[in-house]
């Protein structure tokens, strides 16, 4: 919403640190997120909280932001260093407390930078879809703000619905569409007008796995082949992408200029050509660490600026990376990364679980779905409503499993890949 856009534009202007948070999921989630950040001042809207991180006490406690005049709260726009830190963005790991990765002025500046140059890097002339989340580092930093520091027209859409969207790209001509997988599946699903994408002239996808019968799918109906890429957010987010090449459907691309990638055996070791290893990577993009974190920090970020993805892939002989699998335990749900030791925290939380284990498993419209195994005596519908009430929907088990036994180790580790 423009809300949105006007705070964290002024917040960031004035120097502080932005912390976008969704609001959408329950209140004991948001206040879970937040633990650990500290805000001085919370600006809310209509679909959204905006938190403000700073040394000292800035304007009123609270705003508005869809109603209030953002700039009546704060000072004039000061010139930040790149060192600065501009936003904290939640993620999290295989701990169930979310961590606040801490992304510089320059780290943002470098990818906008690096985005908007080539073929297909947006221009004033451009109109581009806004309906990724801008609480995601790609909707924030790929679509919104390297989006307006082009010139470009940014089209707000609060929530995904296929064929709206598909009629809003076709009726307003935009050429530049951001997308995550399920998107692309639900477009395809429509199998709409041909010409719905006539006008866009650069689709790409992120933050999961495109499926290639998805690829194909969109060729086959719009005509459009979609440029994959990979990133996350610790690396402000992109690190390969296709969108000046020809396209390799189950690839996602070629490594950006000023981006260095490394795939390294367990031993630390770089692979053979073609083997497959942990993604490394450095770059000018690579965030500064885990706020008030530095063991976390210290376990994926080298005193050299390597960051350790937790990734699994592999290049071939041309130079494009394909993802093999993840380290991490993170689950992928229509883009959006869901921490299994945060769901299996929350299920413990109720009285009458004794144990549980959450795993993803393959889905064809979210790519990734949610089982939980519980040991526990509980009506399915009690402990749903209990969820109900702790975690957004996406996070919410698709299937509960209840077992009277959970392979767990002695030391207490659970042992998730036995029931993938």
């Amino acid at each position: 919403e423009p809300a949105f856009v006007a705070t964290m534009l002024a917040v960031v202007g004035l120097g502080a640190i932005a912390v976008p948070v969704s609001c959408a999921g329950p209140v004991a989630e948001f206040a879970r997120s937040i633990a650990g950040v500290d805000p001085k001042l919370v600006a809310c809207g209509a679909h959204g909280v905006w938190l403000m991180e700073h040394e000292t006490q800035i304007g009123t406690p609270t705003i508005d932001a869809s109603t209030a005049s953002v700039t009546s709260a704060i000072s004039p726009v000061i010139a930040a260093e790149p060192d600065d830190l501009a936003v904290l963005l939640l993620t999290s790991g295989v701990s169930a407390t979310p961590k606040a990765a801490m992304l510089s002025h320059g780290n943002l500046d470098w990818m906008q930078r690096t985005l908007l140059n080539g073929v297909n890097g947006p221009t004033a002339d451009d109109r581009t879809l806004g309906v990724l989340p801008f609480t995601h580092i790609f909707g924030l930093n790929v679509v919104l703000l390297t989006g307006l520091r082009a010139g470009s027209c940014v089209y707000l859409v609060n929530r995904f619905r296929a064929r709206p969207t598909l009629e809003l790209i076709a009726s307003e001509r935009m050429t530049q569409v951001a997308g995550v997988p399920p998107m692309w599946r639900a477009w395809a699903d429509l199998e709409g007008p041909a010409d719905a994408f006539q006008s866009v002239r650069y689709a790409s996808s992120g933050a999961a796995a495109l499926p290639v019968g998805v690829f194909q799918a969109v060729r086959d109906i719009y005509g459009r082949e979609i440029a994959e890429g990979y990133g996350l957010t610790e690396t402000s987010p992109v690190v390969t992408s296709s969108r000046d090449i020809d396209p390799r459907p189950g690839s996602v691309g070629v490594v950006l200029d000023g981006v260095e990638v490394r795939i390294l055996e367990p031993d630390g070791s770089d692979v053979d050509p073609g083997d497959i290893g942990e993604i490394w990577v450095r770059s000018p993009g690579v965030f500064k660490g885990y706020w008030n974190d530095v063991p976390a920090t210290r376990a994926v970020l080298t005193d050299d600026g390597w960051f350790f993805t937790g990734d699994v892939g592999a290049f071939d002989d041309d130079g494009f990376l394909y993802l093999v699998d993840r380290i991490k335990d993170v689950i992928i749900v229509s883009g959006f990364n869901v921490y299994p030791a945060e769901l299996e925290e929350i299920l413990m939380e109720h009285p009458d679980i004794d144990g549980s284990i959450v795993v993803g498993v393959p889905d064809e419209r979210t790519g990734e779905a949610i089982e939980a195994y519980v040991d526990g005596d509980v009506p399915e519908a009690e402990l749903r409503a209990f969820l109900d009430e702790r975690l957004s929907r996406y996070k919410r088990p698709a299937v509960i499993h209840f077992v009277e036994e959970l392979p767990i180790t002695p030391a207490g580790k659970r042992v998730r890949r036995e029931l993938r």
